[in-house]
């Protein structure tokens, strides 16, 4: 009978702690970490990964079969995914990757270790994310890194001097204010910053550099580049082109510094192999000491400046040039198109100024002086300025009360706190995001014009008519619109003629 009661007791210490025969507290589920294998491939991507989503705070993500021998594939992609912050797990599973796509994953941090096992990627995309920064010991192990893609991010710091391997660059549409060149790139697309800095080793290999819409004020870092073909210097703050920063080119063929500030050109001594030179939307008024560089061009864009007059031999090269919005003297205009055919001649003016009248398409002035005739009516502008500046002088008590209340002000505000923060923050991410529109709108726009381009050279393969690399999309669409008009009366000729015979 001992043995019942022992069972009976045990049956009532096991009823104790249950509930019916439920158990009395709740099972806590087992987390799983995340996991992610390749859900697909096409022609360009051998992995493509789906749905993945990777906040600032996932731990333990898994990308692949565990045994990482089956994670063989060597171009990878992501499609509706995110991922804030860069895993190192991703290459620590994949070691062979040598094409690389995280485009659009809204990447707001990269992994220390993120590219650790990174020894075979050759082409790296990481374009249309949020990285603020890219520290500089991320690409230490990236030998092979050949291409990176890092444009449309927020980007105030990536030296990419530190990563040599480096043919293919473009770090377009961020926030930096430096630039540190490579020594071996071949081709480096920094347009769309704040760079007012240039710096790196001397670089026989670059040929191809972007940097319009930045902040450079000079042009003395271009003499560590001395390959280069293509320059684009547009929309910066330069003041003054010197051959003394070209002396060195010996393959240069198109520079292009419109939108900048200039006011001095001294291309006296010609760089024998430019063919395009934009010059366009600048304060230029006194050219003629280049007209040896003027008659080796192919391309001249001289509009919307302030220049005066303007000399060409006749053996001069130009298959375009544009000369609207300057202040032409016209004696010096009719001495032009003596040895300027007008089809050259790409623009004109359609409204003159009062004392300026159209002649040969552009407005100009009648004078028998015409720089001594600019001078004085320059300093019959500033005079009028100047006078108009006395009638309204700042008054030196009126200013320093002014100060002296402000400074009061702001002593009773800190110690009343100040209201509305709240409104104002909401201002701000309106802000934010306004700029952030518009940003992407930039972008959309770019891309539109890219498209077409495209179409325009492929309606030139289209008609048989030879694409001429050195001009303006506008010159090629023209010369496919005056085929097109051509090709049209001739057709009309051809019906009249038929007409007429079955007349």
């Amino acid at each position: 009978m001992c043995w019942l009661r022992a069972v009976s007791l045990i049956s009532v210490i096991f009823l104790a702690c249950t509930n019916g025969g439920q158990p009395s507290y709740k099972s806590q589920p087992i987390q799983r970490k995340p996991e992610y294998k390749c859900i697909e491939s096409n022609l360009q991507y051998d992995c493509v990964f789906y749905d993945v989503h990777i906040d600032m705070q996932t731990r333990n993500v898994r990308f692949g079969f565990e045994d990482d021998t089956l994670n063989n594939q060597k171009n990878i992609t992501f499609k509706n995914s995110t991922m804030r912050k860069l895993p190192a797990a991703l290459l620590a599973s994949f070691r062979q990757v040598e094409l690389l796509d995280l485009n659009g994953l809204q990447i707001e941090e990269i992994d220390t270790y993120a590219f650790a096992y990174a020894h075979t990627i050759q082409k790296l995309s990481m374009s249309n994310n949020n990285l603020e920064r890219i520290e500089d010991d991320t690409f230490q192990a990236t030998t092979a890194l050949q291409n990176l893609q890092l444009s449309s991010n927020r980007l105030t710091h990536v030296d990419l001097s530190l990563i040599p391997s480096l043919f293919h660059v473009n770090v377009s549409y961020n926030l930096l204010s430096t630039l540190a060149i490579p020594i071996a790139v071949e081709e480096l697309d920094a347009s769309h910053n704040r760079i007012n800095a240039v710096r790196g080793p001397v670089n026989v290999e670059l040929t191809i550099l972007k940097m319009q819409h930045n902040n450079l004020t000079d042009t003395a870092w271009l003499l560590n580049y001395p390959r280069l073909i293509e320059v684009n210097l547009s929309n910066n703050e330069l003041e003054k082109i010197t051959y003394h920063h070209f002396v060195s080119m010996q393959r240069l063929e198109r520079l292009y510094v419109s939108n900048n500030r200039l006011v001095v050109l001294n291309l006296y001594r010609p760089i024998p192999t430019l063919k395009v030179l934009d010059l366009s939307h600048n304060h230029l008024m006194w050219v003629e000491h280049n007209q040896a560089q003027f008659d080796k061009l192919q391309y001249l864009y001289l509009d919307h400046n302030s220049i005066v007059t303007l000399k060409l031999s006749t053996s001069h090269t130009l298959k375009n040039l544009t000369l609207s919005h300057n202040d032409w003297d016209c004696n010096s205009l009719r001495a032009l198109f003596i040895n300027v055919a007008r089809p050259a001649v790409d623009d004109a003016d359609q409204y003159c100024k009062i004392d300026y009248h159209l002649e040969h398409g552009l407005c100009c002035k009648e004078s028998d002086k015409p720089y001594l005739d600019r001078l004085l009516q320059y300093i019959a502008m500033t005079s009028v300025v100047e006078k108009q500046r006395k009638k309204e002088s700042c008054s030196a008590i009126n200013a320093i009360h002014s100060v002296q209340s402000l400074v009061h002000f702001i002593k009773q505000q800190g110690v009343v706190p100040l209201q509305g923060n709240a409104q104002l923050e909401a201002e701000v991410n309106e802000l934010r995001a306004e700029v952030q529109k518009l940003a992407n709108e930039q972008i959309q726009q770019q891309q539109l014009l890219e498209r077409l381009q495209a179409e325009i050279d492929t309606n030139l393969r289209r008609y048989h008519l030879p694409k001429d690399e050195l001009a303006r999309p506008s010159d090629s669409l023209n010369k496919l619109f005056t085929h097109l008009r051509e090709r049209h009366l001739h057709e009309l000729g051809k019906s009249q003629v038929l007409m007429k015979k079955a007349d």
